[in-house]
């Protein structure tokens, strides 16, 4: 043998080889009547024989491990191994603060963190195409509970979404699940979505639509931080507004918002503010503005181009009573609705924000410019302490919906 090749074998000529990517050359051999065959390529020459034994395997081989660019076999989990990680992947903060979740998918109510889950054919994770709302629970109520509602069921009405269930039955569950939670104090999130079904974007695939509760605390910690003495500084955002139609339904499509505030964190601010094509500023990510002018008028933007807040429209109500109450506090002459200029936020005397969670924060900078005295006016100061009293519970308050805390002490006198 020569090379390979047996003695007395014929081998083609060189010059008749394929080349490049080679055809394999059969070559006849004999040797204890086994077959034999050559691959010869066009670089080299390789002897495949049925009778030599099995290659070694490597010290290092790992079963786990595929080569190439990947080092270990992806895990084919169990349904027990899954329970196991989602127990185990649960984090600090859902651990310490996310009080209950209620989800229509299970039909009730968990208060295991690892087990607040969503489905991911859910149209509301991969298509967005859900709503909204968030409710404050203050002193062991529901705090403007109707007016979060009636925004939710709009929203849901604008984005094309029925409720599963009727309202008085999505009111009960989103104050069973807060009694769930034994939150006294946090917030109570709703979410509608058009349900599972598959991944496609048609609503006609989802089976039925989906209604989850959140009740939670984790934000309390948040807000009872914040140096309201201090304020926030702002900055106009070159991420544009959603259009109208958009702006005012509270879907959870909060990619605009969240880039927003990534915008203005990277830049050394504490928030962003959107503003349209005409250089009006409209809103926050998640908030509402208003400016009080040299002339102590106190402007917000109309619930067109942004959505409209329930916190702003309490202000709004309560600043007249407030005004003859404390006319030294909050120094506000009249209350008008209209678009603001940037030049008019920079110019103001005092200028802040409002949402659910935060009440009402001083905006003291526009984009590295001090407004006003570089500090939070006395208005701001005092309408927030006002929101504040506001949240305090009265006999007969219109504003606060008692939770049902005999749904969890089993208490008859608890009950609705």
């Amino acid at each position: 043998m020569l090379n390979g090749v047996a003695a007395g074998a014929v081998v083609p000529d060189a010059s008749v080889l394929p080349q490049g990517n080679a055809v394999p050359i059969q070559i006849p051999c004999r040797r204890n009547r086994l077959p034999r065959r050559n691959v010869r390529m066009a670089s080299k020459a390789h002897e495949f024989s049925l009778w030599r034994e099995d290659t070694p395997i490597p010290k290092s081989y790992n079963p786990n491990v595929v080569p190439g660019i990947r080092t270990q076999a992806t895990p084919l989990l169990s349904a027990s191994k899954v329970v196991e990680r989602l127990n185990t992947g649960v984090h600090p903060q859902a651990a310490s603060h996310f009080g209950a979740f209620y989800s229509s998918e299970l039909g009730g109510i968990v208060t295991d963190p690892a087990l607040m889950v969503v489905h991911m054919d859910d149209h509301m994770v991969h298509r967005g195409h859900s709503v909204f709302d968030t409710a404050s629970i203050v002193h062991g109520h529901v705090y403007q509970l109707d007016r979060h509602l009636a925004r939710f069921q709009a929203s849901a009405e604008a984005a094309g979404l029925s409720m599963p269930y009727s309202m008085e039955k999505v009111t009960r569950v989103i104050l069973d699940t807060a009694a769930a939670s034994k939150k006294l104090n946090g917030t109570i999130r709703f979410w509608l979505s058009a349900g599972r079904g598959g991944f496609g974007l048609s609503i006609r695939e989802c089976i039925e639509p989906s209604l989850y509760v959140m009740a939670s605390s984790e934000l309390v910690p948040k807000m009872n931080a914040l140096d309201r003495i201090a304020g926030w500084t702002a900055c106009i955002s070159p991420v544009p507004p959603s259009p109208d139609m958009f702006a005012t339904i509270k879907s959870t499509n909060y990619l605009r918002n969240a880039l927003v505030l990534q915008h203005a964190e990277s830049q050394g601010f504490d928030v962003g503010l959107f503003v349209d094509d005409e250089g009006h500023v409209q809103e926050g990510p998640n908030m509402n503005l208003a400016i009080i002018t040299q002339e102590d008028v106190m402007i917000t933007p109309p619930p067109t181009g942004c959505l409209e807040g329930v916190t702003m429209q309490r202000l709004i109500e309560l600043i007249p009573f407030e005004v003859r109450r404390s006319p030294n506090d909050v120094v506000i002459k009249d209350i008008r609705r209209r678009p603001i200029s940037i030049e008019e936020v920079a110019a103001a005397k005092e200028v802040f924000v409002t949402s659910t969670t935060l009440r009402v924060m001083g905006i003291v900078s526009l984009d590295g410019t001090p407004i006003a005295d570089g500090t939070p006016g006395i208005t701001t100061m005092a309408l927030d302490a006002m929101l504040l009293e506001d949240q305090k519970i009265e006999e007969g308050s219109m504003q606060h919906i008692a939770i049902p805390w005999g749904y969890v002490t089993g208490m008859r006198d608890q009950l609705m």
